[in-house]
């Protein structure tokens, strides 16, 4: 892990990315207030809010003065607007397929973990 994925910092690379790009040097665990997750995910705020209200994503549990999101809710945010955009998926449909995926994704991780403990 490089020095700047430690201090949690993020930052613009015009050398890589188009002007204005964000480019994430923060972890799974790290968290990002709803302004930063709208601007790393590349969608308005409103959005993001409306989003939030229809539980595509949850803020952390711990965020105590400011509401603070994990930054695996990009992921969450983008797969949303997809189903959205691409198969005409209102804001609760979507809600529910991100979560369901999400739990797929779990249960596949867990079948594989117990799979390998029963090659043993």
């Amino acid at each position: 892990m490089n020095r700047l994925a430690r201090k949690n910092r993020i930052r613009a690379d015009s050398k890589t990315e188009k002007p204005g790009t964000l480019v994430l040097w923060r972890t799974q665990q790290s968290l990002l207030p709803i302004e930063e997750l709208a601007r790393a995910a590349g969608l308005h705020i409103g959005l993001v809010e409306q989003l939030a209200e229809y539980g595509v994503i949850e803020p952390a549990p711990d965020s105590t003065s400011q509401i603070l999101f994990p930054v695996a809710a990009i992921d969450r945010l983008r797969c949303a607007v997809r189903l959205r955009r691409d198969l005409g998926v209102n804001l609760a449909g979507a809600a529910v397929i991100v979560e369901m995926r999400e739990r797929l994704r779990t249960l596949r991780a867990e079948l594989e973990r117990f799979q390998k403990l029963a090659e043993f």
